[in-house]
């Protein structure tokens, strides 16, 4: 047995649950939905996140582990274009349905998995008639739910999902390994063509030792990077972001190294969590 919901408690709060069979006896893992959605600025996201939530057409990915902050990232992307960006119809697909959006310049449609349709893949195929700008799906798990997000975004919408990985070149393996070798190739043009960016993040131990700060790691899709996509050069995204800043790119090691300069987190977890510490070693 499994099942996951959401739920909302008067004056309480609003708790996802994950219930589970254990040695023959129920349990369970609830955790705490934020009622509210966040602004991007207080989050610690450069400005770049809100450029790309008011892209038209594309998909981007919010990728990291779990515990990361992926849903608090995207439902702050989602309301940044519910409060600023052009009057559109935002369809979400979620198991279960975690943050509740109230209209403003923008009309929500929330459907569950599970409960308003049986499956991602089924939820993603029946939103393309029912005439949204902005799909948000919680997240991509096998091959038909990557497969009809993608189909999405070619055909003139943005998409927004998750998925768990923890930087841009795993992102982009992780989705053509989820198709058989026969179609990868195919796959692979479908991603050069609709990708917009990668938005990876983890969230670290502030050095005042209140709470989390997030570091980051932005991949844009240039036409550069388009390229290393269908030339199936995924190892190389890496040196792409770091020549990216221009483009408003950023790589992971300079997000941990800016926090570091502004004493937002110890050199002991700057060094444990970068790629190349050495930056900093000395």
């Amino acid at each position: 047995m499994r099942v996951n919901f959401s739920h909302t408690i008067d004056e309480v709060g609003r708790f996802r649950f994950n219930l589970y069979m254990s040695l023959g006896t129920v349990g369970a893992t609830i955790r705490v939905i934020p009622t509210k959605t966040y602004p991007l600025s207080s989050l610690g996201l450069p400005p770049v996140v809100g450029n790309l939530a008011h892209r038209r057409s594309g998909i981007i990915f919010v990728t990291g582990s779990t515990g990361s902050g992926k849903s608090t990232t995207m439902a702050a992307m989602l309301e940044w274009i519910n409060q600023t960006g052009r009057p559109g119809k935002v369809i979400t697909i979620e198991d279960p349905i975690e943050t509740l959006f109230k209209p403003c310049r923008s009309i929500f449609v929330q459907r569950e998995v599970g409960v308003d349709t049986p499956s991602f893949d089924i939820g993603i195929t029946d939103a393309l008639r029912q005439d949204p700008d902005i799909l948000c799906i919680g997240e991509m798990r096998d091959a038909q739910s990557i497969r009809a997000a993608l189909v999405a975004a070619e055909t003139g919408h943005l998409v927004l999902t998750t998925l768990h990985t923890r930087d841009a070149s795993k992102t982009a393996q992780r989705i053509i390994a989820a198709v058989p070798s026969a179609d990868q190739d195919s796959l692979r043009d479908q991603l050069a063509t609709t990708l917009e960016a990668v938005i990876s993040q983890e969230l670290l131990p502030r050095a005042d030792g209140k709470g989390l700060v997030v570091a980051c790691d932005i991949l844009i899709a240039t036409p550069a990077v388009r390229q290393l996509i269908r030339e199936n050069k995924i190892e190389a995204m890496n040196d792409a972001i770091q020549a990216g800043a221009q483009v408003g790119m950023i790589p992971k090691d300079a997000s941990i190294k800016n926090l570091l300069l502004k004493k937002m987190i110890t050199k002991e977890v700057a060094l444990e969590h970068m790629r190349n510490p050495e930056l900093i070693a000395h």
